[in-house]
């Protein structure tokens, strides 16, 4: 066979390539980079009788302590028991059950006890699954398993929404509805808000639908994240607009507190002067669900998206001159308290008396949802520059990309924080 020098240098580059990368084709798909076993963590389990059986099979990897890690595992009994003690009375009879990332099965034991509802698995460790497996087949006719990320859905659709694939539907299987008021039960500890945020995105920017009906979520997280989304100081402070449009689309209860050291991997500390002692030591279990009315008509959401960013109105903006730039004139009506057309909706707040100085920062949540409800409802705003604005500022994500212009996938929790 005679070589070209075309086909030389192609074989030269694919050597080079699998030199490169050699290692990540060996590597098992659990193992993590390199780093030192946590003497902490691995003396707190020797130093207890609850986790003599599962010592030896916990993966190395859980045992090293993360800034942020991807996935979250309880390994606990007696939590496993409080968990579903808290959530048992709340779970709708015969909706499905998710529970993301099982691990050692402890959770899913209490809940095949104290429910008949159907269990859906999803597992992203293939560490666990010889015990899951076993599990399914000690209850073939209500426990499904699959080896999956449901967490990382956000990925699944905005890949879907690039090529117009069929991966989030290839991920639920029969779980996968049209329906959008079929209630489903979301189980599992859940380290980071990606998920949170992939459905704030699905509300808001009207990706096909979600496929998971009505998710009513029953998740442990790290206090720090709790607060993040519902503390009105850090949306005041930073105007961060993911907990405005979180507090806006979403009811949320804190049901309970459990030991975050019931939990592998561990983290670092985040404690600051400002934190509580108490509530860094614990995770929060806490229900989200989606409420019963949007705040604003769904065709509207996007442009209430828009209204919350930050370079939209920061702080310091002065409400008034900053709407001016978009409706001339428009700041008269706000401040003599001029009612909206009488076929909008109740103000969700009435407006505290306003004038060309009030800032963005001096509004409620709420006073500033009114604003735009009023804004958006007078006869000028679809000529005016507001919407045009909104589209040219859409996320990739939200929008449909040839796949040259597609970001790396590496590229999108960025935007996420953005949203």
């Amino acid at each position: 066979m005679l070589v070209t020098p075309t086909i030389f240098k192609t074989n030269r580059r694919l050597l080079r390539l699998l030199l490169r990368y050699q290692h990540k084709l060996k590597k098992p798909i659990d193992e993590k980079p390199s780093s030192p076993i946590s003497q902490e963590v691995k003396n707190y389990l020797e130093s207890s009788e609850d986790y003599k059986e599962i010592l030896d099979k916990i993966p190395k990897h859980l045992l090293k302590k993360y800034k942020a890690p991807e996935t979250m595992y309880l390994i606990n009994k007696k939590t496993a028991a409080q968990i579903v003690s808290n959530i048992n009375n709340k779970i709708e009879k015969n909706s499905p059950i998710v529970e993301v990332n099982p691990g050692f099965g402890y959770l899913t034991k209490e809940l095949l006890s104290a429910h008949n509802n159907n269990l859906f698995l999803y597992e992203v460790s293939n560490h666990f699954t010889k015990g899951l497996e076993e599990i399914q087949a000690s209850h073939p006719e209500r426990v499904s398993f699959k080896l999956d990320d449901f967490f990382g859905m956000w990925k699944l659709a905005f890949q879907d929404k690039m090529d117009d694939g069929n991966r989030i539907s290839d991920l639920l299987g029969d779980l996968a509805t049209d329906d959008k008021d079929r209630k489903l039960s979301i189980v599992g500890a859940m380290p980071s808000l990606s998920f949170v945020k992939h459905l704030i995105n699905t509300i808001v920017f009207h990706n096909t639908t979600s496929q998971l009906g009505k998710p009513d979520l029953f998740i442990v997280m790290p206090g720090q994240h709790y607060e993040f989304l519902t503390d009105a100081t850090i949306q005041l402070s930073k105007h961060k607009s993911v907990p405005a449009l979180f507090q806006l689309l979403f009811d949320f209860t804190v049901l309970d507190k459990v030991p975050k050291v019931h939990f592998l991997p561990w983290t670092h500390s985040t404690a600051t002067k400002k934190s509580n002692v108490i509530d860094e030591n614990c995770m929060y279990l806490v229900n989200i669900k989606l409420k019963d009315t949007l705040p604003c008509p769904p065709h509207h959401l996007p442009l209430l998206w828009y209204f919350f960013k930050p370079h939209t109105f920061s702080n310091s903006t002065r409400v008034i001159p900053k709407l001016e730039q978009w409706i001339p004139g428009c700041g008269v009506r706000l401040i003599t308290g001029q009612e909206p057309p009488a076929d909008l909706t109740p103000a969700p707040a009435p407006l505290p008396h306003m004038n060309i100085f009030t800032q963005f920062s001096d509004l409620t949540l709420h006073h500033k949802l009114t604003v735009f409800r009023r804004f958006v409802s007078w006869p000028e705003f679809e000529q005016c520059g507001f919407r045009s604005a909104m589209e040219n500022s859409l996320p990739k994500f939200a929008t449909q990309l040839d796949d040259e212009r597609a970001p790396h996938l590496d590229d999108v929790d960025e935007e996420l924080d953005d949203v």
